[in-house]
């Protein structure tokens, strides 16, 4: 029976070790090569800033601060460890303030409950489009930062809302004055945001606004007695044309009646001739009894 070669692993290989020493021996040859290289690599990467269509870059010193410039699209070349960059995003965007997900654009916060100037609670979703404006980015990221949205656009949306539904009764915000609260948040809105926090808010839209039970039911009320009145009125309304239509046949008729008499009076003569148009052969009898 022939013998069987078990390979030896714990036993060191003279030729793998020497290959090894040979490696090491190389490093130790070129390491401080591989430092530089790697070194370049990382400043090269940190001093080159790409900003892309629709966005602007803001520039941060470590020795004067935020800098009073503003990167455009494009490639830009920066001081490494000295220097940074943030990139802001300055396309519309639409924030929503709704409890329902898969709105289009941001959901920042759930609808907004506020009271109207007589008490009454309304749940009011909101939707606001912004942008940063790209002319003061810089005073946007030294004054409030890049989560904007969220220390600014979200609190102050609820509070302009909520003072303007404080100043409408409940129902002028159920009825058309809706456009006109709409417009008036806006404008607060433009007006506050763009001077103290460079941000362009460039619409408001009213989604949706859900009313108390109490008021709801009394809307349902109002509707349902307004329906049965225009049905009522729908009914008197044709009653009436049915009239006036029977006056009109009866004053027609009277006044036809009318000519005729007329015509007899002027014609006696007309008589006799009817009278034949209807007797026929007893005509001629009636006529000589005359």
């Amino acid at each position: 029976m022939p013998e069987i070669e078990i390979p030896d692993f714990f036993s060191p290989n003279p030729k793998r070790i020497q290959d090894l020493d040979s490696l090491l021996i190389w490093l130790k040859q070129f390491w401080g090569y591989f430092i530089f290289v790697a070194l370049i690599l990382l400043f090269l990467s940190g001093s080159v800033v790409r900003v892309d269509a629709g966005e602007r870059a803001v520039i941060f010193n470590i020795f004067g601060g935020v800098e009073k410039r503003i990167l455009g699209e494009g490639i830009h070349i920066i001081v490494p460890f000295i220097q940074s960059a943030t990139i802001y995003d300055i396309k519309q965007a639409t924030y929503n303030f709704t409890s329902e997900q898969g709105k289009q654009g941001k959901v920042i916060g759930s609808e907004i409950h506020s009271l109207t100037s007589d008490g009454q609670r309304v749940d009011v979703e909101l939707s606001v489009r912004a942008r940063p404006n790209p002319f003061e980015i810089w005073k946007l990221h030294k004054f409030v930062g890049p989560y904007y949205a969220y220390k600014v656009l979200f609190p102050k949306s609820r509070s302009v809302l909520r003072e303007v539904l404080a100043e409408y009764p409940v129902e002028d915000v159920y009825s058309m004055k809706r456009q006109e609260i709409q417009n008036q948040i806006q404008q607060e809105l433009q007006n506050d945001l763009a001077k103290k926090y460079f941000i362009d808010v460039e619409e408001v839209l009213i989604r949706n606004v859900r009313f108390s039970k109490e008021f709801q039911d009394s809307i349902d009320r109002k509707q349902q007695a307004l329906q049965e009145y225009l049905k009522m009125e729908y009914v008197l309304a044709s009653e009436r044309a049915k009239r006036d239509a029977k006056i009109l046949q009866a004053e027609g008729e009277a006044k036809a009646i009318g000519l005729r008499v007329n015509a007899l009076r002027a014609n006696p003569e007309y008589v006799k001739y009817r009278r034949a148009q209807v007797y026929g052969k007893r005509a001629k009898l009636i006529l000589n009894n005359e």
